[in-house]
């Protein structure tokens, strides 16, 4: 069977943290220069790019102490009352470098005058690249399969470099951590375990609920299931009142320790007779599926990701879908 795009781009993975680690911690340290009296970062982004803002809100306030703005491009759209941005540093992310509400969005924000940044995999010119002060390529390399993946892991660690965490070593644990995951019948087992359900929940807290975002968003876009992503805390308000017997939920955690939300979702799940999974650290023998993982705790993020995207494409097999190019989606999503 031939391979698809998809799987061949996540299996670039390893071979591309090795390659671009220092590339981005020093594109990161340029750009940190530029903004040292600019205390205030936002963040903007769709789909998987918007995501890995939600992953930088986390780091840069596990940083700084302030949190990023999430801006919303719709905003722009509307008569707002004028407001001084020059004590912020708008950071936009766009694999293509071609999202248009994105772009816009950023010109708005420049023009109020914020400092600028573009974060793309696009190695030429782009119509955010062209705009953005200052540009952070990504050099992720080709990306054909309509779901971002080797993209998506580059712009967390584009996110944390920017952030002012060390990338280099991470870069290299997240990798080694892959290739075992890779040798692993993980993968395999938790296909089977989500395959036929009715309704999928990721959950995860803290800086991977990041990740349990795009994993949603890859189960919805490759398999067109019904996938929701909540932080654990959050989930317990409300949505996990909506999971029956037919249902699974993935329960990742990123800690070495135990969490008082994580076992109160299991409590609740088990009395709902709802199959469930846990995966990440063995650290406390709670995983069902144990993964190795980076000592950093915010590259563990990647590995959730990583493991969601490999899921996604097996899944898609095993259903006759084409992981490559779902119906209906295109790999530039223009909107305003």
């Amino acid at each position: 069977m031939n391979q698809t795009h998809m799987l061949r781009e996540i299996l670039e993975i390893p071979a591309m943290l090795r390659r671009e680690a220092g590339n981005w911690q020093a594109q990161a340290k340029e750009i940190q220069t530029l903004r040292s009296n600019r205390p205030n970062v936002t963040l903007l982004g769709r789909g998987s790019s918007g995501n890995a803002c939600t992953f930088g809100s986390y780091l840069f306030t596990l940083q700084t102490g302030r949190q990023p703005v999430e801006f919303r491009p719709w905003l722009t759209t509307q008569a707002l009352p004028d407001a001084d941005w020059s004590d912020n540093v708008a950071m936009a992310f766009s694999a293509s470098g071609h999202s248009t509400d994105v772009t816009e969005a950023l010109r708005w924000l420049k023009q109020r005058g914020a400092l600028t940044v573009a974060v793309t995999g696009a190695d030429g010119a782009s119509p955010l690249a062209d705009l953005a002060d200052k540009v952070f390529r990504l050099r992720c390399g080709p990306e054909l399969a309509v779901p971002a993946t080797k993209s998506f892991v580059a712009q967390l660690f584009a996110v944390a470099a920017l952030a002012n965490y060390p990338v280099i070593e991470a870069a290299e644990q997240t990798a080694t951590a892959m290739e075992s995951l890779l040798k692993s019948d993980t993968v395999d087992k938790l296909a089977t375990f989500l395959h036929g359900a009715q309704t999928t929940a990721w959950v995860a807290r803290g800086p991977s609920y990041a990740g349990a975002l795009d994993a949603a968003l890859k189960t919805q876009e490759s398999l067109g299931k019904t996938t929701v992503a909540y932080s654990s805390a959050e989930f317990l308000h409300g949505p996990i009142a909506m999971f029956h017997p037919q249902d699974r939920v993935v329960i990742f955690s990123d800690a070495d320790e135990t969490m008082a939300s994580k076992q109160a979702v299991v409590t609740t799940l088990l009395a709902r007779k709802v199959p469930f999974i846990t995966i990440g650290s063995d650290a406390t023998h709670e995983a069902g599926l144990p993964l190795e993982l980076p000592k950093q705790r915010w590259a563990r993020t990647a590995i959730l990701a990583i493991l969601s995207e490999l899921v996604c494409e097996e899944l898609a097999k095993r259903m006759g879908l084409d992981a490559d190019a779902p119906a209906d989606l295109n790999k530039v999503t223009l909107t305003m």
